[in-house]
């Protein structure tokens, strides 16, 4: 499970995870690089359902008044 969050500003995205749920991640995102390569485009969310892969934490790790939770991250890639 990964958390991720922003800053009240929104300028920071944080990430928390344990080593393997990073892994996890790292695995996700490289799976997403394939598929563009293949297809020539892929985009995929994750989202804090929990029947994804890998799904994101709705538990703030940091301070509430400086950070909230991101609950949907879209990542896409292309060929350009």
């Amino acid at each position: 499970m990964i958390t991720i969050e922003k800053d009240s500003k929104a300028e920071e995205i944080f990430i928390h995870a344990t080593p393997e749920d990073l892994r996890e991640f790292a695995k996700k995102l490289w799976a997403i690089s394939e598929k563009a390569d293949t297809k020539g485009k892929h985009k995929e969310q994750l989202t804090t359902k929990r029947d994804a892969d890998v799904f994101l934490s709705t538990e703030l790790q940091s301070e509430p008044q400086k950070h909230s939770i991101i609950k949907k991250l879209t990542i896409s890639s292309r060929i350009k």
